[in-house]
């Protein structure tokens, strides 16, 4: 067993990024998500090539019907800019939201749905002026009201011009006192409630990991497994863990070596029963090893990333034996133990597989926090020409991103680092309650099943090229694996970058 690393879904990484067609219009849209809870979620959208004449944005919540959605909000063509819009929307609940970007314009309509997971990452301190301001006002209010419940009760009945004896005086202070208990009484209650409703606050604060998750391995044979136990501590010992699955699979597990970073596992483990998942572990190199565990939960549609770190121990390739829990056919690894990785902006940006493959990071240096980072790669093959890369879990690309102190984890596609299978569930959400299709710019699609290539079109027989939308969160260095697959091989080509203010 191990002790939990402290993360989150794209842990230390909240920004949703979208790459890909809105109708007929080639949108990249960034949705920079509020650290609180209600909090205002700011939308950016760069439209390429003919421009829309208006620009929406709406909200709908994952437990709210599709006709009960706000209005939507009008983006705002940014000053100085062709092609830029750019707006707000307000996240009220904790929960999974969609954000509806819709453009209109001489092209048609079309629409697009970006799941978000709307939680609390930080509880924001009160100014010590605030609450001084309040605690006066409180105690002005407190006995303000104390004294008026006396006064009336003293003085009401009296008739004009007389004066105030003992009885009015006793009545005075009797109503006072019965005044002050209300109050108090009412004092205590709030507190009770306000650090019931703080409590509660605190619960949904997804600073740690979550849920929570174990992992150990187990030898079956000379064949060691990784056995993963989620939420036993967020949902119960009794409580079977409901997922839905992203491009077919409940769970995508990476493992990364710690320290140097040279052992790397995309890997799907499979449920054994309730909370639990196990998957037999590649041929990596011994040593401690991060392990990061994307999932999308059914009822909620929140998509989070569960965190810890395990220990592998050192067992010779072919001492490795067949076991009852089967790989998954998906499962990819790579080691890179003493092979040089390419460092923006340091050097050529060309990493050389072992059978000659060549993956060129197209970069615009130097990468900057919060700005474009250029993750655009171009691959040819061991005699210089472009590779016909096809479906890898019905993606062009996946891409892991890991800052060097593991602060920052992001798992990536050419379309965005949303969650296909939230999105395919608002889809269906927005066709069952409305029942209508919704059309054609915004078709009803599996995303477990379907090629969503890069985030455009690409209608040519071959693709060699791979665009990803992101943003480096901070500054620091950063490792980046590509994975792609031409044939029936899955490659992982892997660069270093640092990244400045």
């Amino acid at each position: 067993m191990c002790l939990p690393w402290l993360g989150l879904a794209h842990v230390g990484s909240p920004d949703i990024f979208y790459d890909g067609e809105v109708g007929s219009y080639a949108a990249r849209i960034t949705i920079r998500m509020p650290t609180v809870v209600p909090g205002r979620a700011e939308i950016s959208v760069r439209v390429q090539g003919t421009q829309p004449e208006n620009v929406f944005f709406s909200p709908l919540f994952s437990r709210t019907a599709v006709t009960n959605a706000p209005p939507p909000d009008l983006g705002v063509l940014i000053q100085g800019e062709t092609n830029l819009y750019s707006g707000e929307l307000w996240l009220m609940s904790v929960g999974s939201y969609t954000i509806e970007v819709k453009l209109a314009g001489p092209l048609g309509t079309g629409k697009v749905q970006i799941p978000v997971s709307s939680v609390p990452l930080s509880q924001l301190p009160m100014p010590r002026f605030l609450g001084t301001i309040l605690v006066v006002l409180g105690l002005v209010l407190f006995f303000g009201g104390v004294l008026i419940v006396a006064a009336a009760a003293r003085e009401s009945g009296l008739a004009p011009g007389l004066k105030v004896g003992k009885l009015e005086r006793r009545n005075g202070r009797i109503a006072a006192g019965i005044t002050t208990a209300i109050l108090l009484l009412g004092l205590v209650g709030g507190r009770r409630w306000w650090n019931a409703d703080e409590a509660k606050f605190r619960t949904q604060l997804r600073g740690g990991a979550w849920p929570d998750m174990t992992a150990a391995v187990r030898m079956e044979g000379t064949q060691p497994i990784l056995r993963l136990t989620l939420g036993e501590t967020a949902f119960g010992p009794n409580y079977s863990l409901p997922l839905i699955p992203d491009h077919g699979k409940l769970l995508h597990l990476f493992l990364i070596r710690e320290g140097v970073q040279d052992g790397f596992a995309h890997l799907h483990p499979v449920r054994t029963g309730g909370k639990n998942f196990e998957v037999p572990l590649p041929p990596l190199p011994a040593g401690r090893y991060k392990v990061l565990c994307d999932l999308t939960m059914e009822g909620s549609v929140l998509s989070s990333t569960a965190t810890n770190s395990v220990e592998v121990p050192t067992l010779p390739i072919q001492s490795l034996t067949k076991t009852g829990v089967k790989p998954d056919p998906d499962d990819s690894w790579a080691v890179y133990s003493g092979i040089p990785v390419p460092k923006n902006p340091r050097g050529e940006l060309k990493f050389k597989l072992t059978d000659g493959t060549v993956v060129e990071w197209k970069t615009r240096q130097p990468v900057r926090v919060r700005q474009d980072a250029g993750l655009n790669f171009e691959i040819r093959d061991a005699s210089g020409q472009p590779v016909s890369l096809v479906p890898y879990m019905g993606m062009l690309c996946h891409a892991a991103i890991m800052r060097s102190d593991g602060s920052v984890f992001s798992h990536l596609h050419p379309a965005g680092n949303f969650s296909m299978a939230a999105q395919s569930f608002f889809d269906k959400k927005a066709q069952r309650e409305t029942s209508a299709t919704v059309g054609a710019n915004t078709p009803i699609i599996d995303h477990s099943e379907t090629d969503h290539g890069s985030g455009h079109a690409h209608h040519g027989p071959r693709v060699s090229s791979i665009s990803l939308p992101y943003e480096f969160p901070v500054e620091g260095n950063y490792r980046i694996w590509i994975q792609f697959k031409v044939a029936d091989q899955v490659q992982t080509a892997v660069f270093d970058t640092e990244v400045t203010d």
